[in-house]
């Protein structure tokens, strides 16, 4: 059964592949000689093997096991949404075809232990890699099978769905999304970036009365019809959730909200690559109505204090991760501040192309700094206009994204990697 012996995995220099163990073969044939297919019985027999005993084969038939539907997931989500989206299906497979069938598992910079059961059960909760490994120590048998609780692992794994927001996709409802959401948020999105007759405080209010009944109603779908997706809202629930207004309203309402949310997360707006002259300009033009209109070195002042607030506030947390982890981000921001590429980091960091991705992602990071930093310019009154309209304000934050990664001129240093050399600078 090559469920079992053939691990899909992505190797170090980028490109799919297979490894197949025998070891595997020899275990399944004293395990299940009458089975030729794969099966959850199985999943569980390998799993009590794996938790009974020091040696690493089952723990490993496991772990190719799991391969196979992350693999057939990436695929699938990257045939649906690549052209839309522009993704990369080498990236996404670096999140999860991680595993390479090694029998040592890295528990630390410069240690090792068994890759057995009883190992990455006692590493602290938290995720770990391979994400195979994390799969499978997370494993309840009583809830779901095996494949299907890795493709529900893998679509929550946050760093894939940091990349997907990086592209402008999220893979989640509406309803999903405005239970997911915490009040701080709504009311930036609606302030930023909704759209309708609602005020920022009915936003907030209308979500606040949304989540305790969201809850209820997909406890009550899920008792109903075993299923944790799929729900919707119906009259009765619009009803109750506002009263005073029709249930069409209340529905028109709830998109609006989302879709302010979805466009503030996603972040649409990151996909030029270099600085669009015109959306340049139109930030540092001065409104007419501005006491600052004739002074445009003051306006410039306000656009550079503003993006040196929000750097300040959000990239500390960025770089200066704890443990085993800190080093790596270190000496990876510091080659990129330097303005080298992927493998050149890789390769002087003692990591994959694929770690590279998830760990930096720079885009993602300069849309969130320009995001704050055009919250607070628009309180001005020579940034009033960009807060009148979605596309407006979509233009603002693609100008202040493109100012933090592009130098304004040959041969300077980008605001952001700038930020990054002088942070790094300091003892």
């Amino acid at each position: 059964m090559q469920d079992y012996s053939e691990l899909r995995c992505l190797f170090a220099d980028g490109t799919f592949g297979r490894a197949l163990f025998r070891s595997c073969d020899e275990l399944l044939r004293e395990l299940a000689s009458d089975s030729s297919e794969p099966s959850r019985a199985l999943d569980h027999q390998l799993l009590q093997a794996a938790t009974a005993q020091s040696d690493p084969t089952p723990l490993l038939a496991l772990r190719c096991r799991v391969s196979h539907p992350f693999e057939a997931w990436l695929r699938g989500t990257y045939g649906k949404y690549r052209e839309a989206y522009g993704l990369d299906l080498l990236t996404m497979a670096s999140y999860a075809l991680d595993d390479t069938g090694s029998l040592t598992l890295r528990t630390g910079p410069e240690t090792t232990a068994p890759f057995v059961y009883a190992e990455i059960a006692s590493l602290p909760k938290g995720l770990i890699s391979p994400f195979s490994a994390e799969v499978i120590r997370t494993y309840d048998p009583q809830k779901c099978g095996l494949p299907h609780w890795a493709r529900l692992k893998l679509q929550c794994h946050n760093d894939l769905k940091a990349y997907f927001r990086e592209h402008g996709l999220l893979l989640i409802s509406d309803w999903a999304l405005l239970a997911d959401s915490s009040a701080k948020r709504v009311r930036q999105s609606w302030d930023f970036l909704g759209v309708g007759g609602l005020t920022a405080d009915a936003a907030v209010a209308l979500h606040a009365a949304y989540k305790p009944l969201y809850r209820q109603a997909m406890q009550a779908y899920r008792q109903a019809t075993g299923k944790a997706s799929g729900w919707q809202p119906d009259a009765p629930f619009l009803q109750a959730l506002a009263p005073e207004q029709p249930e069409a309203r209340t529905m028109e309402q709830l998109e609006a909200i989302a879709a302010a949310i979805r466009r503030l997360q996603s972040g649409r707006w990151q996909q030029s690559s270099a600085i669009d002259q015109e959306l340049a300009d139109q930030v540092a033009a001065p409104q007419p109505e501005s006491d600052l209109a004739d002074d445009p070195a003051e306006l410039r002042a306000l656009i550079v204090q503003a993006l040196q607030r929000a750097m300040d506030a959000h990239m500390p947390d960025v770089i200066s991760a704890e443990g085993r982890q800190r080093d790596l981000l270190r000496c990876l921001w510091a080659g990129w501040a330097e303005g080298m590429s992927n493998r050149p980091l890789a390769e002087r960091c003692g990591t994959s192309c694929g770690t590279v991705s998830k760990k930096l992602r720079p885009t993602e990071h300069a849309t969130t700094i320009a995001t704050a930093a055009a919250l607070e310019l628009k309180r001005q009154p020579a940034f009033a206009s960009c807060g009148q309209s979605v596309e407006a304000a979509e233009r603002l934050v693609d100008a202040l994204r493109n100012h933090l990664l592009e130098p304004e001129r040959e041969g300077e240093v980008a605001p952001l990697r700038r930020w990054i050399q002088q942070y790094l600078s300091n003892p």
